[in-house]
């Protein structure tokens, strides 16, 4: 009795592409084919094209010229003046970073922090309050954080963080100026 109000399945293809449904259902197999192409042939510039050549493998001179890391700092406490001497200019000697007075040796990330990078005027101070500033204003380029918003600390502490896990700590600035809560 229900099955008579509803049509069959030739009925209703009849009923929405007409006759002709089987051309229908050769363009979308058609269009689908070249649309597969195109992806193919034609990558996202969002997704990296799977299809890229393995660079050969470096020679070891190669190697040698690409990363040439001085030796670890070794631990110990520096003046704010001995500091200054890391600040990524001299590519023979690490890249140290202050924050909270504790020292970081970034020689590891100097694209960053080293001479020419995006983050260098951190290199070779305590640069703590444009830590939590997130700023690279030379005026904030120092350990005063007592007027410090607590948004702020909690910033600077998650750079902290960051440095703890990612870089060795080498020591403590001994006439440093921090001034915020430790």
């Amino acid at each position: 009795m229900g099955g008579d109000f509803l049509p069959s399945w030739s009925e209703f293809v009849d009923a929405s592409v007409g006759e002709k449904w089987q051309q229908v259902v050769v363009a979308l197999f058609v269009g689908y084919f070249v649309a597969a192409i195109a992806v193919y042939f034609f990558p996202s510039p969002f997704n990296r094209d799977r299809r890229v050549r393995k660079r050969a493998p470096m020679t070891e001179e190669e190697k040698a010229a690409a990363e040439i890391f001085p030796d670890p700092m070794p631990k110990g406490d520096l003046t704010r003046e001995e500091l200054k001497r890391y600040d990524g200019s001299n590519v023979a000697i690490p890249v140290l970073i202050a924050a909270k007075g504790r020292i970081f040796d970034v020689t590891k990330g100097r694209d960053f922090y080293g001479k020419g990078g995006p983050y260098n005027c951190f290199a070779g101070i305590d640069c703590s309050r444009a830590l939590a500033k997130v700023s690279l204003d030379p005026k904030d380029l120092n350990a005063k954080c007592a007027d410090l918003y607590a948004a702020e600390r909690d910033v600077l502490n998650d750079w902290v963080r960051k440095f703890e896990d990612k870089y060795p700590e080498v020591g403590v600035i001994l006439d440093g100026t921090y001034d915020g809560p430790p």
